[in-house]
């Protein structure tokens, strides 16, 4: 992209970029336009989740209420009494008294219009012919209360009684009565509880005003008993609505071809089920006057845009105009015109330019100069780097020359049987050839080799004067790491740790996987160890290594061999791995600890 807008003019730049600006403003508006709708969608909706939750809840006390009242109506004495007996005087003394019973249980709440008994036997309370207007064979048997849903009153009811209802519409809720005197579970009749609709979703109007677009609350048979819409009380639901009777759901939809979402929530106690819906369109009424204001605004902007354009043309664009002229003079003069100075007017900053450019000019031949000393001095380091190519080569045949010198020698002590001798020019010159041939970078195996011949070479020469472990994990083994590392620590372990020793002394080689992604190996023995003051040096010179100074010296020279693997090390993989610490007690030996990166065999450095 950058490289397509420095192949225009910046007058070209300054017009495209503000055509982008427009659109990526555009594009913002837009989507800041449609993330309000979205979020006005999303809080309405959980609005209207958590407004048909309370209304369940409502419900669900209230039908927990009535739930407990059916219980105490079909188990009480008087009621069984009444259902059973056949004795007309001893059912009207039972009637006096059943009649103060069910007033008191209809004072427990509010709504509860009658309580009416049907006994099996013909016997009845608060019913003329009232067993046609209800469903008694819906009620399930061995159930406590059975919401029948909304009915219309009952024909039989006084209309001096009807103006007690709120509606014209009543709910009736069932449960048999089983005898209880005998035992036998026979069933004797029916208690059904005559609600008023506002019984179960009190404060209608309340839940109307918070509610947006229309809410029902229907019962088990799809009719409409609650709702933010009186006319429809009573009646069934709407055909494009039945499909979300089931379960509970919140969905999208097209219903009198408009684009509605539907909430829906069972209330499996008593049957019944809450249904919202609301028209998409209602809920972002208001919202032209938004986009009227985005219009006006965008206008205002591309005024402003094109007046930013004018002046940035007029106090930028000529400025620079007059500098690209001086720079085309000086490419068609060649650089022999850069004795004359620009001059620009305009800006400081372009006065900074101007002065800058010059002062450029100033040091061109400063720099030409410098360019051919630093071109001869690359050609001066090349012919040095030949030069040492060329005695690398010729160093080649001296280890040549011994290498085959110890082949011939193994030769020898294979022929007259001498295997100490054979041995030991195997492993010597298996050391040589490792050292001079092959990869720079080998696997931690391939050390591990090396350092078991160097240690069975030392180990015939010192006849017995030490033994050695070897402790390496079995997760390093295949990791990658420069070659001949090990071999000096292992050396100076055994000339000046082990040498000097009068007993017989044990020395460790080992590795494991750090926990930082590095590998750590170590070489400990017991042996001489060293006193502190050549330890602090041996620190302090690994220390000035870190920082770059030259090495102090430290108090003999058979140290080296520390140094150069720390050296190797740091040059090979950064300044955060080689030596990481050296350990050592006069007279109790002396433990060298190194860090490299934990790599395979993809190993690039």
């Amino acid at each position: 992209m950058l490289a397509f807008l420095r192949r225009h003019s910046i007058r070209w730049q300054l017009i495209f970029t503000g055509i982008v600006i427009l659109l990526m403003l555009i594009v913002i508006v837009i989507w800041s336009y449609y993330r309000i709708l979205d979020i006005t969608y999303e809080r309405n909706s959980v609005y209207t989740q958590e407004m048909i939750t309370t209304i369940k809840q409502n419900i669900v006390s209230n039908a927990d209420t009535i739930n407990r009242i059916m219980p105490n109506i079909a188990y009480n004495d008087t009621v069984q009494q009444y259902l059973r007996n056949e004795d007309p005087l001893a059912r009207y003394e039972l009637y006096l008294k059943l009649e103060k019973l069910l007033v008191n249980l209809k004072s427990m709440k509010q709504g509860i219009l009658e309580i009416v008994l049907i006994g099996m036997n013909g016997n009845t309370y608060n019913c003329i012919n009232c067993e046609k207007d209800i469903p008694l064979e819906e009620i399930p048997a061995r159930t406590t209360a059975y919401y029948l849903g909304i009915h219309p009153i009952p024909a039989g009811v006084p209309v001096h009684l009807r103006s007690t209802f709120s509606e014209d519409y009543v709910i009736y809720v069932g449960a048999p009565i089983y005898d209880t005197a005998t035992g036998a579970g026979t069933k004797i009749g029916y208690a059904i509880m005559v609600l008023d609709v506002n019984a179960l979703v009190p404060h209608m109007d309340y839940m109307s005003q918070r509610i947006t677009g229309k809410f029902y609350v229907t019962d088990r048979n799809g009719m409409i008993y609650a709702g933010n819409s009186p006319t429809e009380i009573g009646q069934p639901l709407p055909e494009t609505l039945r499909v979300y009777e089931q379960g509970e759901i919140s969905s999208t939809f097209k219903h009198n071809g408009e684009k509605s979402v539907v909430h829906t929530l069972q209330i499996p106690e008593i049957g019944s089920r809450i249904i919202s819906i609301f028209q998409v369109k209602e809920l972002f009424r208001g919202l032209e006057d938004v986009q009227t204001l985005i219009i006006g605004v965008f206008a205002l902007l591309i005024v402003v845009l094109f007046l930013c354009y004018i002046f940035i043309s007029r106090n930028i664009l000529l400025p620079l105009r007059s500098f690209l002229s001086y720079i085309y003079g000086i490419r068609a003069k060649g650089l022999e015109s850069r004795s004359h100075r620009i001059a620009v007017r305009g800006y400081a900053e372009f006065d900074v330019m101007a002065n800058k450019f010059n002062s450029l000019l100033d040091e061109i031949d400063d720099l030409v100069e410098e360019l051919i000393e630093s071109r001869t001095h690359i050609f001066e380091l090349e012919i040095l780097k030949q030069q040492a190519e060329l005695r690398f080569l010729k160093s080649q045949i001296n280890p040549h020359f011994l290498y085959n010198t110890l082949e011939t020698m193994k030769g020898i002590a294979l022929a007259r049987g001498v295997r100490e001798i054979r041995d030991m020019s195997d492993a010597l010159s298996r050391i040589f050839r490792y050292s001079i041939k092959g990869e720079e970078h080998v696997r931690l195996q391939e050390e591990i080799d090396i350092i078991q011949a160097y240690v069975h070479v030392q180990q015939t020469r010192f006849e017995g004067r030490f033994n050695v472990q070897y402790e390496f994990a079995e997760s390093t083994l295949n990791c990658k790491m420069i070659k001949m590392i090990l071999q000096p620590l292992v050396e100076n372990a055994i000339y000046h740790g082990i040498e000097p020793s009068m007993v017989t002394c044990h020395l460790v080689v080992g590795s494991r996987m750090g926990g930082n992604g590095e590998m750590l190996l170590w070489v400990k023995d017991d042996g001489v160890g060293m006193v502190p003051a050549i330890l602090d040096s041996i620190r302090q010179s690994l220390r000035n290594q870190e920082t770059g100074r030259e090495l102090l010296p430290v108090s003999s020279p058979k140290h080296i061999g520390i140094m150069n693997v720390h050296q190797r090390l740091r040059f090979a993989y950064g300044s955060g791995y080689g030596i990481s610490s050296i350990d050592s007690l006069p007279n109790e030996g002396t433990r060298v600890t190194l860090c490299i990166p934990a790599k395979g065999e993809d190993l690039d450095v």
